[in-house]
């Protein structure tokens, strides 16, 4: 299918260039578009690549599509559920053909330079369970790679605490509503996830979280959580509060293991 102009390949050592080297593939634009045409979902495609993506964006890309398929895991396992999912290569959903990123946020900026502050989570997605009134949960994915700075201390736009800070203005505001006409819900608050890429760095955003209250719409897991148990196991550790017991994003009635399955 290469020669067919469907997909592209990269040689990649994963992990930031270690371990042996592997083909990665992707889906080129002309792939995704006739998938779409033969009606298959491409929401856990991955798109845009290009041979010039430096191998920790390449790893980037990766934990964020390994969350998008064990979502898909979620879906396929858990029937009443639907999960639709927007990542910042998504088209703009419904009529809007203007110029705004269609995931984009903003919140008002500290900065006398600038009036907001934008930002563009790595995913923000809907659960929702149909045979409750089709009840809807919106979160915010932000992935992790350790490459980033916790807090700065001249509290540069870039690091996490600033993230934080952004969600937690977005939640005071009730802005986040606007996904309201993106996912065709009502919408009552939202849930950030943080997946790091290591218990480490897990532990390190867990201290943030806890210092930096109202945190307790913050959920934090690691990946090999997420490929030892799956995304709706009890591996979440809400507001921070990682010595105490984990948590399923999807609830006490629904948690159960779902890891990624080979076939």
């Amino acid at each position: 299918m290469a020669h067919e102009g469907f997909i592209t390949t990269q040689m990649q050592g994963y992990g930031r260039s270690r371990g042996r080297p592997e083909d990665l593939v992707f889906l080129t634009d002309k792939g995704t578009a006739f998938l779409e045409e033969e009606g298959t979902p491409t929401a856990y495609a991955a798109r845009g690549v290009t041979n010039t993506a430096n191998p920790i964006s390449i790893d980037h890309l990766l934990l964020v599509n390994w969350f998008r398929i064990h979502l898909l895991q979620i879906e396929r396992t858990i029937p009443p559920l639907s999960i639709q999912f927007l990542s910042p290569t998504s088209p703009a959903p419904g009529e809007n053909t203007d110029d705004s990123h269609p995931i984009s946020e903003s919140t008002p900026a500290n900065n006398r330079l600038k009036k907001f502050d934008q930002f563009i989570p790595d995913g923000v997605f809907s659960i929702t369970h149909r045979e409750t009134e089709e009840k809807t949960l919106l979160f915010f994915l932000e992935v992790d790679m350790g490459t980033e700075t916790i807090a700065s201390m001249d509290r540069v736009p870039q690091d996490i605490r600033r993230k934080i800070l952004n969600y937690q203005e977005l939640f005071r505001s009730g802005d986040y509503k606007k996904n309201e006409s993106v996912f065709e819900s009502k919408l009552n608050g939202f849930r950030l996830l943080f997946l790091a890429n290591s218990e480490a760095r897990l532990i390190s955003l867990c201290r943030l979280a806890r210092e930096m209250p109202p945190s307790d719409f913050i959920w934090l897991t690691d990946q090999g959580r997420m490929f030892s148990h799956g995304l709706a196991d009890k591996i979440w550790a809400r507001g921070g509060r990682n010595e105490a017991p984990p948590q399923s994003i999807l609830g006490p009635g629904l948690a159960r293991e779902l890891p990624r399955i080979d076939h």
